[in-house]
């Protein structure tokens, strides 16, 4: 059967683990940045996220006491969910939003053609006879 190692530091020696990143303060930067990633996609999609802290130790041989740690910090953040589009296979085997079997109709537009139009830029009439706007305090 094998020994469990027992710790033979008192509790009150310890360090804690702020400690451990106040030491490392580019881990806790990448920890606070990914922590702060997951706080909005998850409160954006609704959905679960997950973040690791890897550490590795490995000792570096003789009686120095130096180790060689290693850190990984993965995020695992929800995707938003992709909304679906609905399109038509013309005979060349390409794909367009409008149905090549369908006639079109001289004078309307598509609701894409709409959507840009509508954000087109328009400039107001250019009238001498009104007085700019004044700040009111």
């Amino acid at each position: 059967m094998a020994q469990k190692l027992i710790n033979p530091t008192k509790k009150v020696d310890r360090k804690s683990f702020a400690d451990f990143l106040a030491a490392q303060p580019d881990l806790a930067d990448e920890l606070a940045d990914a922590l702060s990633d997951m706080v909005h996609a998850s409160t954006e999609t609704g959905k679960v996220s997950e973040l690791t802290l890897k550490v590795k130790l490995k000792p570096l041989g003789g009686t120095s006491g130096q180790v060689e740690l290693d850190t990984d910090v993965k995020a695992k953040l929800p995707q938003p969910a992709r909304g679906k589009t609905l399109m038509f296979a013309t005979p060349s085997n390409n794909l367009q939003r409008e149905n090549p079997k369908q006639q079109t109709l001289d004078g309307l537009r598509t609701a894409d053609q709409e959507a840009s139009a509508q954000t087109e830029l328009r400039q107001a009439p250019k009238d001498s006879n009104v007085e700019p706007l004044r700040a009111v305090h």
